[in-house]
């Protein structure tokens, strides 16, 4: 079983923050800078519970009333198999970024409302650099049954928060996306991307504007799953998987879906 390091944020007097890893009982004082929140700095449980909020995608069950739906399309029916197949090969929690990450002044991962998302990079980019965020969480590019599970969970919410019916619910993450992410044809779509932090559904942002970034269970391969902000909402819905067709290559409209452990 992989060994991980828990580690724990204590907070001192006079504005410094400890942190303390416990496998070595090794510990890292440094001074909150002046103006900045815990939930600012990278590694506090407060930055962790701010920009990487609990998918509980152990929850989902085969018995839960939404998957009792007969697919009414063709891709609300290749969606519910990756589903049913996900929950019975197994789902755990995690947690994934609530919204896009965008790159701080040395081109590094970061999170914040209100800036350009980080596009331009390459899938094996993004593989290594998700890796390098928050190694002591985990961090990682998400996987293909993981994002299916997100989604999964996301139709659940829509019927049972927003008051959506199933049927509708299904359509908006598997046919018409439009409500739920920006699109061209979105209500207020804009010319360009949007800033990081927009069009919230639930806990979650950006859920469109940019394709994610995530990769295969089973082989390794990079995907691209949703939508961009220069196309429909029903040309590529949220559940709308592709291939990467190059890791190296530069996808100017799409961004890496970062998750980390719980």
């Amino acid at each position: 079983m992989r060994k991980t390091v828990e580690q724990r944020t204590v907070i001192e007097e006079k504005g410094k923050v400890t942190r303390v890893k416990s496998k070595r009982r090794k510990s890292e004082t440094f001074l909150i800078p002046k103006g900045v929140k815990l939930e600012e700095i990278k590694g506090t449980q407060e930055y962790i519970e701010k920009y990487f909020p609990i998918v509980k995608a152990s929850s989902l069950s085969l018995n839960d009333e939404f998957l009792k739906y007969e697919p009414q399309t063709e891709k609300q029916t290749r969606f519910k198999n990756a589903l049913t197949s996900a929950i019975k090969s197994g789902l755990s929690d995690f947690r994934a970024q609530r919204m896009d990450a965008c790159l701080d002044e040395e081109g590094n991962i970061c999170f914040k409302v209100g800036m350009k998302p980080a596009v331009g990079k390459s899938a094996n980019w993004w593989k290594k650099n998700a890796k390098d965020f928050m190694p002591e969480k985990e961090s990682r590019l998400g996987t293909r049954k993981e994002r299916i599970g997100f989604l999964g969970l996301l139709i659940k919410y829509l019927i049972e928060e927003k008051a959506y019916t199933v049927r509708d619910a299904w359509k908006a993450v598997c046919d018409q996306s439009k409500d739920l992410g920006h699109y061209c044809d979105s209500e207020n779509a804009q010319q360009d991307m949007e800033d990081t932090g927009s069009r919230q559904v639930g806990k979650w942002y950006d859920l469109a504007n940019t394709c994610k970034i995530i990769i295969s269970d089973e082989d390794g391969v990079f995907l691209l799953i949703g939508g961009i902000y220069y196309v429909n909402g029903s040309e590529y819905p949220l559940a709308d998987v592709d291939s990467v067709n190059n890791p190296d290559c530069e996808y100017l409209d799409s961004s890496g879906w970062l998750v980390i452990s719980v």
